[in-house]
Parts: structure tokens; sequence; C-alpha cells
């Protein structure tokens, strides 16, 4: 009984850790990493900004890959924190919460 205690402790220990980052739209919403930025335009208000650009990465054959990285930002005001939605080739994969809006 103690071994199966003990293998189950460790097994939980080992076994990684899924998260999700998540963000509360200003028409209150929820979106989670993972979401489309159609899903995301549908559930949310416009954001503050957007911003589009390029990112590349390395391939396992070693050749470039070039990926669409588009970041959003929701500034509400100063009584309010910033976020930034990061999405890569249209899908959330970070939100980041910032310092209070302006």
């Amino acid at each position: 009984m103690k071994r199966i205690l003990v293998l189950a402790c460790v097994v939980v220990l080992i076994a990684p850790v899924a998260f999700a980052d998540n963000f509360r739209c200003p028409n209150g919403s929820i979106v989670s990493s993972g979401d489309s930025i159609s899903e995301v335009l549908v559930k949310c208000d416009p954001p503050t900004n957007r911003v589009k650009l390029t990112d590349s990465e390395d391939t396992v054959k070693g050749r470039v890959r070039y990926i669409e990285v588009e970041e959003w930002t929701y500034n509400e005001g100063p009584n309010t924190l910033v976020h930034y939605l990061t999405f890569r080739n249209g899908t959330l994969t970070e939100v980041r919460t910032g310092s209070f809006g302006r």
C-alpha cells in the first residue's frame, strides 16, 4: 500500500503542468491561449493598439521559417493594468500584464 502511495506521489510531481494564459476582455468575456484571432475578435472589444510583424524561427533541418506575429494592447486608462496579447500564426500564445495605463 505504501508503494502505491509513493508511486502516485512521484507521478503527480513528475507530470508536466498544463496551463493556459487567460485574459478577461474589457466587456467581461474570457479568452485563453490557443484561441484564434477571429475568436478573440468576436469575444473582446477592439484593442487599443495592434502591431503586426514577422518573426523567424529555426526548423529541425536548419531552415528558417517565418511566422506572422501580432500583438494587441488593451489600455483601459490609468486605473487599469495594460494587457498585451501575442498571436503567432493567428493563435493566441501569450498574455502579459504591464503597468497601469494612461
